[in-house]
């Protein structure tokens, strides 16, 4: 955390950034004193109420083949 904020600022951030790197992928281990149930809470609604929701797949059209070339009969 930027060390120009606040010891509660910083804590609070810190709280927020949790359910985006949880759902990142990430392992997060937070220490008990900084961790507050509340502010975590309404970032994880934030999180999931913002999620992208998966886009449909888009079927891809079959290649058309080249028209055949004229054959010249001689």
């Amino acid at each position: 955390m930027p060390d120009h904020l606040g010891t509660d600022e910083q804590k609070r951030l810190a709280n927020r950034a949790i359910p985006a790197l949880l759902v990142a992928g990430y392992k997060v281990n937070s220490d008990p004193e900084v961790f507050d149930e509340g502010i975590y809470q309404q970032a994880e609604h934030e999180v999931f109420a913002n999620k992208p929701k998966t886009a449909p797949q888009r079927l891809t059209p079959a290649p058309v083949p080249p028209p055949a070339s004229p054959q010249r009969i001689l």
